[in-house]
């Protein structure tokens, strides 16, 4: 369920045309590493990014950008980890300035310099430095974990000294434009847990930022049915530090006759659609064990919902609702233990694009079958997003 996956090599890439809007492409990324060609990753330590744009009506690819030829290592990462994020037709990215090793050959490491780039869309592999970045608990700083639609503003979640700040930072000029303690629920709360915001991004309107707390189970408080959990959806208005809920969370769960939702998991929040409602994802089960996620729309006023029946196979994540609100473009990874050799895990990963005004779903690209069990040294994919303005 994670926005990075182990994958096979861009090259790899099956196609599906389908007849959806045109002009709209939608993004991934792909990291290699110098072990592919027989030298150990961990005495290189050497990666190579690149990013392609796909057409969402032809199929059609091409290169937008590569790191091969730039002064830094991309951060490829995942929504929440940092890394890349694209809206209104611009890309931002996390690159790490390489450091010499021992052997006088380019090396990463995770302490070096880092800032935060606007990348060329034409192939040319052109890069802005937008600001620098402080890396560790040193200073609040921004980074690239989400963008407004227009993306003219690049928002993030730091940790400093035990407290969450939220901070909005302009991409044009890179000033800070918000610096704001994290506040949520009834209750004044110090901060998050580790891993615990699910998702994060901006309202329609740009000016509202929401959020989802997702708790681990190692305490009562973890399941969201439990008095005074603080699991749920939170919006924080652009004057506020203290987020309140979107609705209780018991609301934010699709009723589906035979189904009950899982108390382990919140409702996640993935955008407002064009019609005023609200597009979340669920996982819901029956008695006997049977059951998945969900799709639907709440209209939260009305407290009607529309169930988007899936028609695709696998563990799904990664979703990226377009700038109209019309589409949404997934992740689906299916996986098997093969017999020979030695019993690998094979995954095979598939994007999908999903038409909100129909319902209909179709396979936008593939990747053949392939072997993680020992894919620590990647290849790795990504799935960004929309590119279209």
């Amino acid at each position: 369920m994670r926005a990075r996956t182990f994958l096979a090599i861009a090259s790899w890439v099956v196609f599906l045309s389908s007849g959806v809007h045109a002009g709209d492409s939608v993004l991934y990324s792909v990291t290699t590493s110098e072990s592919h060609s027989g030298i150990p990753v961990v005495k290189t330590q050497v990666f190579k990014t690149e990013i392609f744009a796909v057409d969402a009506e032809t199929g059609k690819q091409r290169l937008v950008f590569s790191d091969a030829n730039v002064s830094f290592f991309l951060m490829p990462g995942g929504r929440l980890r940092g890394g890349i994020v694209a809206a209104g037709g611009k890309i931002f990215a996390e690159g790490i300035e390489p450091v010499q090793s021992a052997a006088h050959t380019p090396k990463f490491d995770p302490a070096a310099p880092a800032a935060i780039y606007e990348l060329s869309t034409d192939g040319s592999g052109q890069a802005r430095k937008v600001f620098d970045t402080v890396r560790g608990e040193q200073s609040v700083n921004c980074g690239s974990q989400f963008l407004n639609s227009s993306g003219s503003e690049i928002g993030s979640v730091n940790y400093l000294q035990g407290k969450y700040y939220l901070v909005v930072c302009d991409t044009a000029t890179g000033k800070l434009l918000r610096n704001s303690q994290l506040k949520y629920g009834s209750e004044e709360r110090r901060g998050w847990r580790f891993g615990s915001i699910s998702r994060i991004g901006w309202m329609t309107d740009d000016k509202r930022i929401f959020f989802t707390i997702e708790l681990a189970g190692d305490s009562d408080d973890a399941w969201w049915d439990h008095a005074g959990s603080p699991v749920g959806t939170y919006v924080l208005g652009p004057d506020a530090d203290t987020g309140v809920r979107l609705a209780p969370e018991a609301a934010l769960h699709p009723r589906i006759v035979g189904m009950q939702p899982s108390d382990e998991s919140a409702a996640v929040l993935i955008g407002t659609l064009p019609d005023g409602g609200y597009l979340l994802q669920d996982y819901e089960g029956d008695t006997n064990g049977a059951g998945g996620p969900y799709f639907y729309e709440l209209d939260l006023a009305s407290k009607t919902q529309k169930i988007f029946p899936l028609r695709v196979d696998g563990d799904l994540g990664s979703f990226h609702l377009s700038h109209s609100g019309n589409r949404l473009v997934l992740m689906a990874t299916q996986k098997e233990i093969a017999k020979q050799p030695s019993f690998a895990s094979i995954a095979t990963l598939s994007v999908w694009i999903m038409d909100l005004e129909s319902g209909k779903q179709r396979k936008l690209l593939s990747f053949p079958p392939h072997d993680e069990t020992h894919g620590a040294d990647g290849p790795w994919v990504n799935l960004i997003g929309w590119l279209g303005n």
